[in-house]
């Protein structure tokens, strides 16, 4: 995922660069010799994860029994003075970062109506929870004392979208492929985007809200959990008559 990500800081960068300069040679042309501009246009966005699918499994692992804290573990040291390791709260998070990307190839209709095609990673990592294996009665659903789950992959959507000046609010159907454990892996889903803009400068700015089916392991017992995402970030619009396309 961190190459991933690295990819995109990249190429958002040169594209920042590319789109500078059609924008100043557009500004440098008389309106009567520029190109009309075309109604596609591609996007590249890096952002981040306010809320990410991390929040969504801990939470869910502490609903279903696996958000038991390690007690503290008391002994003496080598000069019989006494010693505590400290108290571990679960679930855990690890390997888990917040940095996004996210491409689109917009299509313009009109001044108010529009379309757009999405592809996004999603938010990756490993949560461990823990449940009280030595209660009695013990919980059915406490199998094994930690529970690992594996989080991460990648999404696609397609929006329609409607503008008001500088505003554009997109909404439609959406498909997450996860490579997790949990049953379905692929959850469909709707996305809800917004973006705000300035007509004759290339970059703006995103706000996007994911939600999707609920999933849950194959183990009876366990309730589900709706995987859902908020990402904002900055991204650079690319039109293709600009770049020489």
């Amino acid at each position: 995922m961190r190459p991933f990500v690295s990819r995109f800081v990249t190429i958002a960068a040169a594209s920042i660069g590319v789109a500078r300069g059609a924008f100043a040679q557009a500004a440098s042309t008389p309106a009567s010799t520029q190109a009309p501009q075309s109604p596609w246009s591609i996007t590249i966005d890096v952002g981040g994860f306010v809320q990410g699918n991390r929040a969504a499994i801990t939470s869910w692992l502490s609903r279903n029994a696996y958000g038991v804290a390690e007690p503290r573990h008391c002994g003496v040291d080598f000069l019989f003075r006494p010693a505590c390791d400290d108290a571990v709260n679960y679930p855990t998070v690890s390997g888990s970062g917040i940095l996004a990307g996210l491409v689109s190839v917009r299509r313009k209709v009109s001044d108010r109506w529009g379309a757009e095609v999405l592809a996004a990673t999603e938010q990756s990592g490993v949560v461990t929870g823990r449940c009280d294996d030595l209660a009695s009665p013990k919980d059915a659903r406490c199998t094994n004392r930690f529970k690992e789950v594996s989080f991460g992959g990648g999404s696609v959507a397609l929006l329609g979208v409607v503008s008001v000046q500088n505003l554009h609010v997109g909404a439609g159907p959406a498909l997450m492929l996860a490579n997790w454990e949990m049953r379905p892996a692929h959850l469909p889903g709707v996305w809800i985007d917004a973006t705000v803009d300035r007509e004759a400068w290339p970059v703006f700015a995103r706000a996007q809200y994911r939600i999707y089916r609920s999933a849950t392991f194959a183990q009876t017992g366990f309730g589900g959990f709706h995987p859902s995402t908020l990402f904002v970030g900055l991204g650079v619009s690319i039109k293709p008559n600009n770049v020489g396309l």
